[in-house]
């Protein structure tokens, strides 16, 4: 509850911040000697709007027509003896007074004839969000660095945004979680989840209990508080011994969780532990039943959490109201869930749609399995603020941060032929003009030749698709 009254508190203090001034009211931002208008950029037309603005679409974001010279700005945090002070002349002081985790402040003015740039944050998570918004501020021309005038106030709306294949460079956008623990550089400063399959049959004795906590027990011992046992794609079968004692698959699996869940809160009393059940999508044939059986049989515990990967295995649209019922029957009242979102993996260049936003609610996150960087990118755009998100817009903000503004038109022009399903020859043409082409300077998330590889990569999957739907 009090997460919800932050988040209230904070939508409506942004809210009063914006009609406290208008959109481009920046006192002082125009006498620092050397700045630039905004206008002045050498910026293509048709991806002005998209430029100098922070990504992650923010909660509350105004930004202005100047850009300041970075050096000799002022950088003000909360240590600073004025920081009060300047957060009620820049309206931001109910703001921070109620800024929840990874939650981030920043305001770029003119002072004195210098930037000031007000910057601050509750924790260390906000702290890096507030540095990569102000880089994506920040314009590095062949005169030095400019600052856009802005004020942010931002906070994210889904606290776990992630993938089961993570890579390292989404971090840069504010990616936090990965399914599946690991030890290597793509998950590294992620919260991971730690995920056991105990396998067919089942064995819900002592032993198999002992079996998954052995497994569990290094990654509690790292800090790992997510914990999470999955059957998908398995079938309802138990070891000899458990059908002896149990009887039937749901009882078992009730003593079976209870017994792992205590385990696992005797190392760590804040793990959590979530089941990914045999009826993952909730328009399985089976799924009314088996969630029957499971509360007939005791339920769960109401702290455990349930992973579903939507109404299908593969879902065009995941509904919010879809998702509680699949929760309450099962009969779970406290732990959110996860929802385990198949659908973009290769191929897909395209961003994604037809998520709710109000699963926000009932869900911490939305992961996806694989994902191509367009996808992934618009992805972690929602999760931010799917109230905000436009798909085409952000689509496009993913392909500038790509491609970067001079290749824009380009790169575009490849990931919308992949998306109308055209020729397998003409988007190969698309894609070698693209890597012919210089982009020299440019510092995207994703290496130019490791970009053209993946791209190339796709292209097989062009003819694949037409094969299927018959040219349509």
């Amino acid at each position: 509850m009090n997460a919800l009254r932050h988040l209230a508190t904070l939508v409506a203090v942004l809210a009063a911040a914006a009609c406290a001034s208008s959109r481009h009211a920046f006192p002082g931002s125009t006498d620092v000697p050397g700045s630039l208008e905004f206008a002045e950029l050498p910026v293509a037309e048709s991806i002005r709007p998209l430029t100098l603005t922070v990504y992650p679409t923010p909660r509350r974001a105004e930004y202005g027509d100047v850009l300041l010279p970075a050096k000799g700005a002022v950088v003000v945090d909360d240590s600073a003896a004025d920081f009060d002070a300047r957060l009620r002349a820049a309206g931001l002081d109910l703001g921070w007074k109620e800024l929840p985790p990874e939650g981030y402040l920043l305001a770029v003015t003119g002072e004195a004839g210098h930037a000031v740039v007000l910057k601050a944050a509750r924790d260390d998570a906000g702290l890096r969000w507030a540095d990569q918004a102000l880089a994506q501020l920040t314009w590095d021309g062949p005169e030095g660095k400019f600052i856009r005038v802005c004020r942010v106030l931002d906070a994210p709306v889904f606290p776990l945004r992630g993938n089961k294949r993570p890579q390292a460079w989404e971090t840069r956008y504010r990616a936090n979680f990965a399914w599946g623990a690991r030890d290597d550089a793509d998950v590294r400063g992620r919260e991971m989840a730690a995920v056991y399959a105990p396998g067919v049959p089942l064995d819900a004795t002592g032993e198999g209990v002992a079996r998954a906590l052995e497994f569990f027990r290094p990654w509690q011992d790292r800090g790992v508080r997510i914990l999470a046992v999955k059957f998908d794609d398995e079938v309802f079968a138990l070891s000899a011994e458990s059908a002896l004692r149990h009887g039937r698959f749901a009882p078992a699996l009730v003593s079976y969780l209870k017994l792992v869940r205590q385990g696992l809160r005797r190392r760590d009393s804040g793990a959590r532990l979530y089941l990914l059940p045999q009826t993952y999508w909730w328009n399985d044939p089976r799924f009314e039943a088996f969630s029957a059986s499971m509360r007939a049989a005791g339920g769960l515990d109401e702290d455990v959490g349930l992973v579903f990967t939507g109404p299908e295995v593969i879902s065009e649209k995941i509904d919010a109201a879809g998702l509680a019922a699949a929760r309450r029957a099962f009969g779970l009242t406290e732990t959110k869930a996860l929802v385990y979102d198949n659908l973009g993996r290769e191929g897909d260049w395209g961003p994604v749609t037809g998520r709710d936003p109000a699963l926000a609610r009932y869900c911490d996150g939305v992961f996806g399995e694989r994902g191509t960087p367009v996808n992934r990118l618009t992805r972690l755009d929602w999760l931010w603020n799917p109230e905000a998100y436009d798909p085409e817009v952000s689509w496009r903000r993913a392909i500038l941060e790509l491609a970067g503004p001079r290749d824009f038109e380009r790169f575009e022009t490849i990931c919308r032929a992949f998306r109308r399903g055209a020729s397998r020859s003409d988007v190969a043409a698309l894609v070698e003009a693209f890597a012919r082409s210089s982009a020299a300077g440019w510092k995207g998330p994703i290496g130019r030749a490791d970009l053209v590889t993946l791209v190339r990569g796709d292209c097989v999957r062009l003819d694949v698709r037409a094969a299927t739907t018959g040219g349509r």
